[in-house]
């Protein structure tokens, strides 16, 4: 994982209350959906045709640029992934967006903004990512993660879901 998002792990955990009430339905209107996508792939499409078909309002990052960031057998090439979720974040103005972000192109949608929402609003939390059994791409950074009673140990980079409480 890459220092800023290590930083803005700790950034957004310091900022977020773990108390975060539910104080009513957050509407599907509030919720956009960020990924990366550099080149039009199979999986690429599958995610888009999913999230057309379930409602979902996309917005695609990276497109047509030329990917700098790694692939799953050598290291990453300087966050590219993270510098673009960073500048699109810096962009929204909206106080109650609620931010979903997912990779696109192992992706799909198999139900509804309003079911992914109410999921989402029951872990009161303003901030919650996904986590994965394994540590990549150093696995020698294994010692510096804490381990967890419950779940999975190491944060992924595919999902992370980011929310302002303002209901």
């Amino acid at each position: 994982m890459s220092g800023f998002l290590v930083f803005l792990v700790c950034f957004l955990a310091f900022l977020s209350p773990l108390d975060c009430k539910e104080k009513g339905l957050v509407p599907d209107g509030d919720l956009l959906v960020l990924t990366v996508a550099t080149q039009e792939t199979d999986g690429f499409r599958r995610f888009l045709r999913s999230a057309k078909h379930f409602n979902y309002t996309v917005k695609v990052l990276g497109r047509g640029e030329t990917w700098e960031g790694g692939d799953y057998m050598s290291p990453p090439g300087g966050g590219q992934k993270v510098r673009l979720l960073k500048s699109a974040l810096e962009e929204i103005q909206e106080e109650n967006r609620v931010i979903l972000f997912v990779d696109s192109y192992d992706v799909v949608f198999s139900s509804g903004p309003k079911e992914l929402l109410k999921k989402f609003q029951q872990a009161k939390h303003r901030v919650v990512f996904s986590a994965e059994t394994l540590i990549w791409p150093d696995r020698h950074l294994e010692d510096k993660h804490p381990h967890v009673r419950e779940g999975k140990r190491f944060l992924g980079s595919g999902g992370m879901y980011f929310f302002p409480c303002g209901y």
